[in-house]
């Protein structure tokens, strides 16, 4: 009998041992700790922000594995007088791994404002798909600050296999209508539409549907790894590219009565 006792014993310890050290699948979407909402709670946060007569927010993308010089924009965002919201512009993971995303976050979550993630085309790989929508929500949202609406979508039109869906236009002319309370709009995105991996059958109605929308201040993306800006059919409105964050760079974007200034800033 205490032999049977002994070996029972033994065996739930080693059992309890090998749980203890048991790690998920890399490939795994969220576990009981991980982040859930962060673009909600982010918005509802933002919500709350007292308005004044300048709406200030940085553009910056692709932080995949730049984990140091992710580190360092937050000091450097943090020491900026007025910054409402930060945007973290696709390319949050390299891989599409729940991991990345978590340590990500775990940086952009010192920042003394909210930051809102938009999805990037690593983002879409494994299941990251998956582990970006609990984590931080739709791939295709918009939400008005000031007066301003943002349009943050899915450009990633190489990951839906150029299937004439990424971007969804419908969705987008939609958020572009004319609606109250709203006096600008800007679309966020990820690929910009003069890019490769953007489904060149939709670059031509994609842009006039931004170029015509009423008041559109700019367009809003990242991707390239390098600072952009430029024009569709002699409109005004600029497309504006954010550098990588292994370049060093980003964008401080200002929106000051109905128009819209922006700096490159290298830290």
């Amino acid at each position: 009998m205490f032999r049977r006792f002994l070996f029972f014993s033994v065996l739930s310890a080693v059992l309890l041992q090998a749980c203890s050290s048991i790690e998920y699948s890399p490939n795994q979407s969220s576990d009981s700790k991980s982040p859930r909402d962060i673009n909600k709670k982010s918005l509802a946060r933002l919500a709350e922000t007292p308005g004044d007569d300048t709406i200030r927010f940085v553009l910056t993308g692709d932080s995949q594995r730049e984990y140091k010089y992710s580190e360092k924009l937050v000091d450097v965002v943090n020491k900026i007088p007025g910054v409402d919201f930060v945007f973290l512009a696709g390319d949050i993971s390299d891989f599409g791994l729940l991991q990345e995303m978590e340590w990500v976050h775990s940086i952009f979550s010192k920042l003394k404002m909210p930051y809102i993630g938009v999805i990037g085309n690593h983002d879409l790989v494994a299941n990251g798909e998956e582990a970006f929508v609990k984590m931080f929500g739709e791939l295709n949202f918009s939400f008005v600050y000031q007066g301003v609406k943002f349009i943050c979508h899915n450009t990633n039109s190489r990951e839906d296999k150029f299937s004439g869906n990424v971007p969804d236009l419908p969705w987008l002319a939609r958020q572009l209508k004319p609606q109250e309370g709203v006096d600008a709009y800007i679309p966020v995105g990820h690929v910009p539409p003069d890019g490769m991996d953007f489904d060149p059958r939709l670059v031509d109605e994609y842009t006039r549907m931004v170029n015509r929308s009423p008041n559109t201040l700019a367009a809003l993306y990242a991707h390239t790894h390098s600072h952009d800006v430029y024009y569709f059919y002699g409109d005004p409105i600029p497309y504006l590219i954010t550098n990588a964050i292994e370049h060093r760079q980003f964008l401080l974007i200002e929106i000051v009565n109905g128009k819209l200034n922006y700096k490159n800033i290298e830290y």
